[in-house]
């Protein structure tokens, strides 16, 4: 969906490029975008955005798990190992977003505070693109009762949200997500979804559920305004 739009460049990396929490530079150079100029979110987990601009070019951004910016040839960057990466344009307001959605910002209604940001900023959310990269699937997201009861209080019965099975529980991150989108304005056409995950297809990505800690890296996606 966002790749026939030749004034920006976006791309999620693999295990191939290695650990990009250490060096991201060899997938940004694959994309033709520069390490320099890549601004990252430290992600803790919570809902927490912010607007950055050229002169966050080179930083983590401290406390936060979204950034959005207008500014061209800024990269934004989010890394991920089963949390979801998502990614967001709106084209005519020419505006990108990037945040990283793990089961406490979800819950924390992080996809949402993002579509929410990019409107005061000037996007109308019929315009807005969303690309949701490889995370955890619902068939290897085992979770505790509590995270269980705290996502059926929040989201009441969202249809296969949280499935039971063999006396564990399962949850499937993306129906949620999908729900905050939507009822944020987001059309449920211009979402696109990754249909591989992080667990299943571990040869592929980092994973913190299959790797163990001499194996696990993180991958990289990032998303830039180039013109």
């Amino acid at each position: 969906m966002l790749k026939k739009f030749p004034s920006l460049i976006w791309g999620i990396s693999r295990r191939q490029f290695g650990d990009c929490r250490k060096s991201p530079g060899k997938f940004l150079e694959t994309l033709g975008l520069k390490k320099k100029n890549l601004v990252l979110a430290q992600q803790v987990h919570g809902n927490k955005i912010q607007v950055v601009g050229t002169k966050n070019k080179g930083q983590t951004i401290n406390g936060v798990d979204g950034l959005i910016t207008k500014e061209l040839g800024l990269t934004l960057g989010i890394r991920t190992a089963d949390c979801l990466p998502v990614l967001f344009y709106e084209p005519v307001a020419r505006i990108i977003g990037a945040c990283h959605a793990g089961w406490k910002g979800i819950l924390a209604k992080l996809p949402q505070k993002m579509v929410d940001s990019l409107i005061i900023k000037g996007a109308l959310p019929e315009n807005i693109l969303v690309a949701v990269g490889p995370h955890v699937c619902r068939k290897c997201y085992e979770i505790k009762k509590d995270q269980a009861q705290n996502f059926e209080k929040e989201f009441g019965q969202l249809s296969g949200m949280l499935v039971k099975k063999n006396g564990k529980i399962y949850l499937d991150l993306l129906i949620p997500v999908i729900f905050q989108l939507t009822s944020s304005g987001v059309l449920r056409k211009n979402i696109l979804l990754s249909d591989e995950c992080t667990s299943c297809q571990n040869d592929k990505y980092f994973s913190y559920r299959k790797d163990n800690d001499k194996t696990c890296g993180e991958m990289l996606s990032a998303i830039s305004l180039i013109d």
